[in-house]
């Protein structure tokens, strides 16, 4: 009954490590030694992307947002307390940044709104604005927070928009739950292990032997 108890458990262990050293290899294999992650987007022709303080503001490091312009196409970005944002862009057609995605390292949207899409003007409910051809960046702190972030393109198209977050200890976090898993994973393979038990050679007694 021992056997089969501590076989069980050596499985589990066995299993649980296997898991979480596959997760941790794959999350620093990812992240690097910077700690850095990346999600990217390519959002619909001819929308405007919104992307939220839920994914603005979810962490405490700061959060690079990079945005590149198909052909020739200027991009504008503008940062805004969320309800002025929201304003701006009203009932338009637009896509909004809900969330991001490990699995494949892509951020989440949903598309909203049916009317026309506008230009972001340049009024002062903006808190911050950066435009150029080809590709912007602009990092957002987490001083200001809530925030959103609007971003469009003129004369062209939104090729692809990226969130880059840089947080070191994400890299030393991923590498220990590699080597626990590691230490669960021998551990339950030692527990599942058959151990082979001597028999005790009898023991003559020499007086026996005599007679």
């Amino acid at each position: 009954m021992v056997t089969i108890v501590t076989r069980a458990v050596g499985a589990l262990l066995a299993l649980a490590g296997l898991a979480l050293t596959v997760v941790g290899v794959w999350f620093a294999t990812h992240l690097g030694g910077s700690g850095t992650a990346q999600f990217t987007l390519h959002p619909p022709a001819g929308r405007p992307v919104l992307v939220s303080p839920e994914v603005l503001n979810r962490v405490d490091a700061d959060v690079t947002v990079s945005a590149t312009a198909a052909g020739s196409g200027r991009v504008r970005m503008a940062r805004a307390n969320p309800s002025d944002a929201t304003a701006v862009i009203g009932g338009a057609q637009h896509v909004e940044v809900t969330g991001v995605d490990v699995r494949d390292w892509t951020l989440r949207s949903v598309s909203r709104g049916t009317g026309e899409a506008r230009g972001l003007g340049t009024a002062d409910l903006w808190r911050q604005q950066v435009d150029g051809p080809g590709r912007v960046s602009l990092t957002v702190r987490q001083a200001q927070a809530p925030e959103s972030l609007v971003v469009a393109a003129e004369g062209g198209r939104l090729s692809t928009l990226t969130l880059t977050v840089t947080d070191k200890r994400w890299f030393v976090e991923a590498v220990v739950a590699a080597l626990v898993g590691l230490f669960l994973l021998v551990a339950g393979v030692v527990a599942l292990w058959p151990r082979r038990r001597s028999a005790a050679a009898p023991v003559t007694d020499p007086q026996e032997v005599s007679r």
